[in-house]
């Protein structure tokens, strides 16, 4: 009998989770039909001012966008696991490595163009109006440059797991993107956000920051400042542990630990936070 039991623990457990899947995938269908029926907006359910930009705390904490050098080719990855400081969160990711120098700043722009229109409908705006809010040159290379990262986040799909959300099966960070009109004056970028990433943001999941000051922190900075951004009150944060989260292939410690105290003295600074230092191998912050 002892071992009828032990055999039936693992289908019954199997079983719970089947069932909670369910309920999780149709409170998720719910909630997205109720969106779509109500016509909200991402800032709706998000809100943040025009001056600002923001980021799922479940993105923040991740190697979803890597600060590996601009000169080392991106990787083309296949349900590839990304790291996740927090152990009961879990993303496998399938398109070309996604890099913080630039992939994450067009994306938290296409966010602030989204922002007020309904969840799944397409919106548009120029390739000059997207390099200017990023701080970029207006040229052809830095257009080709836009357009690139958009092609990559539409290229990009994603299953994530958490206690908090459940399971989303595909994911990615723009559902559509096309160019109107190509090669004419009146061309434009069609974009459509992913209906489903409203789910990330809803019960203030979410991190806002400055962008004027955001934007032209370096891409380590920028990943430091989205951990501490995503606490009211960050936790010392390993050297390691935010190696693997940069997705950085520094092999050195003693380099690591120069570049991150050079992040810290970068957002200082720049009046991020109010102190940011590294002892003992752990990464420290006051907001």
């Amino acid at each position: 009998m002892e071992g009828n039991k032990k055999r039936r623990k693992p289908a019954a457990e199997v079983l719970a989770a089947r069932v909670d899947e369910a309920k999780q995938a149709a409170l998720l269908q719910h909630t997205k039909q109720e969106i779509k029926d109500l016509q909200l907006s991402l800032f709706d359910i998000a809100p943040w001012s025009d001056n600002m930009r923001v980021m799922p705390n479940d993105y923040a904490r991740s190697a979803l966008f890597t600060v590996r050098n601009k000169r080392t080719p991106r990787a083309a990855l296949q349900n590839h696991p990304i790291y996740h400081v927090n152990k009961d969160v879990n993303i496998t990711y399938t398109g070309v490595e996604l890099r913080a120098q630039d992939d994450e700043l067009v994306w938290q722009q296409v966010l602030e163009y989204s922002k007020r229109s309904p969840l799944g409908e397409p919106i548009t705006f120029t390739f000059y109006r997207l390099c200017q809010d990023l701080g970029w040159s207006i040229n052809k290379a830095y257009y080709t440059k836009a357009e690139e990262c958009l092609s990559r986040l539409q290229a990009s799909a994603m299953a994530f797991s958490s206690a908090r959300i459940g399971r989303l099966e595909s994911l990615s960070l723009i559902h559509r993107f096309r160019v109107l009109d190509r090669g004419k004056k009146t061309s434009l970028c069609q974009v459509e956000i992913d209906e489903e990433i409203v789910v990330l943001f809803a019960g203030d999941h979410y991190s806002k920051f400055v962008w004027e000051k955001y934007r032209k922190l370096s891409p380590t900075a920028r990943r430091m400042f989205d951990y501490f951004a995503s606490h009211k009150e960050p936790y010392p944060l390993k050297l390691e542990t935010f190696r693997l989260m940069c997705g950085s292939e520094s092999t050195r410690a003693k380099k690591w630990r120069e570049q991150v105290g050079a992040a810290c003295d970068e957002l200082c600074e720049n009046d991020m936070v109010a102190s940011a230092w590294v002892h003992n191998d752990l990464v420290h912050c006051k907001r």
